[in-house]
């Protein structure tokens, strides 16, 4: 497979799971959450505060989506074993990580303060362990593509 196809494989993907990303955030969960305060009025004052912690969740996933593209031009121009590109994936992992971080303590912050059930804090560490996970993931490849950059200009400076 080229680098181009990779290149636009990169983007498409980034590009779909950013329109997916707004679709959630934008409209499927505030049009869930009107729908659970239509069916449980007792619920009207977690609306807010829950559509907000959300939203500023999502802000870091698109940051990272914001890097990946980054990454793609590595890809399209064959330069992804450099430190630049390497760096790019470090700090993707580190604000990856701060974003698991930060929702786990937002729903351990809104179930201390009565708005959030501990079944919803167990549902959320699938998406803590999916988002950690892939924090790992993205951590251990800028390891090593900071250890390939080193090789190649090893190997450049070699010959």
């Amino acid at each position: 497979m080229s680098s181009r196809t990779l290149y636009r494989i990169i983007r498409a993907v980034v590009i779909a799971v950013a329109i997916c990303g707004i679709a959630v955030f934008c409209y499927i969960i505030p049009l869930f959450g009107a729908g659970l305060i239509n069916n449980n009025p007792e619920y009207s004052d977690w609306y807010y505060p829950w559509l907000i912690f959300l939203w500023i969740t999502a802000v870091p996933c698109f940051v990272f989506l914001v890097y990946m593209w980054r990454v793609s031009n590595a890809v399209k121009y064959d330069t992804v074993f450099t430190c630049q590109t390497a760096r790019l994936i470090k700090t993707s992992a580190g604000v990856l990580s701060f974003d698991v971080v930060f929702f786990f303590a937002g729903n351990v912050l809104l179930l201390a303060l009565g708005m959030n059930h501990p079944g919803v804090l167990l549902l959320s560490l699938i998406i803590v362990v999916f988002g950690a996970s892939l924090a790992l993931i993205t951590a251990v490849l800028s390891r090593y593509l900071t250890k390939a950059a080193a090789l190649q200009e090893e190997a450049d400076s070699t010959i």
